[in-house]
């Protein structure tokens, strides 16, 4: 079972949650709906190993090395 681990290597279409962010990037997170304990999924991958996440009927971008500080669960 995939827990508490990177967004990098969260699978699509999958419902999950984040449980950790950088204290650095969280106010950024949460302006675009993106909080500790909030629901999302990753629907798509990007060039350049980035990730496109569904956040709250939105659609938002995440680089690759954000992605490997951020940590998910599967809900």
């Amino acid at each position: 079972m995939y827990v508490g681990s990177d967004l990098a290597s969260a699978p699509l279409h999958t419902a999950l949650t984040l449980v950790h962010a950088p204290d650095s990037c969280r106010q950024r997170l949460s302006s675009l709906g993106l909080r500790i304990g909030a629901p999302f999924s990753l629907v798509s991958r990007t060039t350049g190993g980035g990730r496109v996440a569904l956040v709250a009927g939105s659609r938002i971008a995440l680089g690759s090395t954000l992605l490997a500080q951020l940590r998910v669960e599967v809900r």
